[in-house]
């Protein structure tokens, strides 16, 4: 399992450190500017920068040849789907890192930016890029490599759109209370992470 997911990350090395780089950059850049709508840019930017390069991971096996020949390691099918979560999970945790970090320094030595706009903002780009990644790979793994630009798009959109609808439902449940945010960034994130455990499952059935 180690090796695959070793693999995994070294076949998309060059991209994935320049993504790590421009949201590193753009982060420290965009806190320095202290514009409230330049913060929430920062918060979701690198959940969108880093953990896609999952994703080009597959396409990157099937131009390769790769993904043939793993089949024949002594490795299960499942073994292989799931190192390629692990994978994700893994620059999701970065990508994390990468927005606490700088943001948590900021608190600490120049102007608050620790709030409950920061854990909205946070929870809701978790969820959105857990939304993306819970469609693309069983869509991937069934719909084929050559149709992943494709897929990419619409699985952005569907996780657009869900995160409205879940907002404008859970308005209808609970109304407008003081704390409506902070629970449709809990109830959205909460979502995104059981589609992506129903998308693993998925993902082992489409490649029985």
């Amino acid at each position: 399992m180690k090796g695959l997911i070793l693999n995994n990350i070294y076949s998309v090395q060059k991209s994935m450190n320049s993504s790590i780089l421009l949201a590193i950059v753009a982060v420290i850049g965009l806190l320095l500017t202290k514009q409230l709508m330049l913060l929430k840019v920062a918060i979701f930017l690198p959940f969108f920068l880093i953990p896609v390069n999952a994703f080009e991971v597959l396409k990157h096996d099937a131009m390769s040849g790769w993904n043939k020949f793993e089949r024949t390691l002594p490795v299960t099918q499942r073994n292989i789907i799931t190192s390629k979560y692990i994978t994700f999970l893994l620059l999701f945790g970065l990508s994390v890192i990468i927005v606490f970090i700088p943001f948590l320094i900021a608190h600490l030595f120049f102007y608050p930016t620790m709030n409950v706009l920061f854990l909205n903002f946070s929870f809701r780009g978790m969820g959105l890029i857990l939304c993306v990644a819970a469609m693309v790979f069983p869509l991937t793994y069934k719909l084929g490599t050559e149709k992943s630009d494709s897929i990419m798009m619409t699985s952005g959109g569907i996780s657009i759109g869900l995160f409205f609808f879940v907002s404008v439902l859970l308005q209808m449940i609970i109304g407008t209370v003081e704390s409506f945010d902070e629970i449709f960034s809990i109830t959205f994130l909460g979502i995104a992470i059981l589609f992506l455990i129903v998308s693993y499952m998925l993902s082992n059935w489409v490649c029985k």
